[in-house]
């Protein structure tokens, strides 16, 4: 699975703030750009995360801007997409870390690029594979800035 076939989700959230929604809107309109299948926004983290794991949607994201989610929309959610295979990584890093890249190999040294998800993390994407996350990520970064 490759962004070009993606279903990709996002959530705007509550926040009204014109820098967040030029960052939030910036990053959805670059991923149409690189030409995935469809968008979606279903209005619920939970379900968004649930729909990955089911193989409904390819790709979901969160926290562009200020519209992060909280930890009670990922504790259970993540869980099921973890057995179903699926892959959750923070967008721009976790909080609380070593640094942005925090994942660490067989000898406790930083795996650059991994960007490890926890749910205290102030950004989110998801997806069915390791492959369309970073590609979705990439892009969704390019069109935010």
């Amino acid at each position: 699975m490759t962004l070009s076939g993606a279903v990709v989700c996002f959530e705007y959230g509550y926040d009204k703030d014109p820098a967040s929604i030029r960052k939030m809107t910036g990053a959805v309109g670059s991923v149409l750009c690189h030409g995935c299948k469809s968008v979606r926004s279903l209005g619920s983290g939970v379900l968004d995360l649930c729909y990955v794991a089911a193989g409904r949607l390819d790709v979901v994201f969160t926290g562009i801007g200020n519209e992060g989610w909280k930890p009670w929309d990922y504790c259970a959610a993540m869980v099921i997409v973890e057995e179903a295979g699926g892959t959750l990584r923070s967008l721009y890093g976790a909080p609380g870390r070593p640094s942005a890249a925090d994942e660490f190999d067989a000898e406790g040294r930083v795996v650059p690029g991994s960007y490890v998800f926890d749910i205290y993390s102030r950004s989110m994407i998801c997806g069915v594979n390791d492959t369309v996350v970073e590609e979705c990520r990439n892009v969704i970064l390019q069109g935010a800035n």
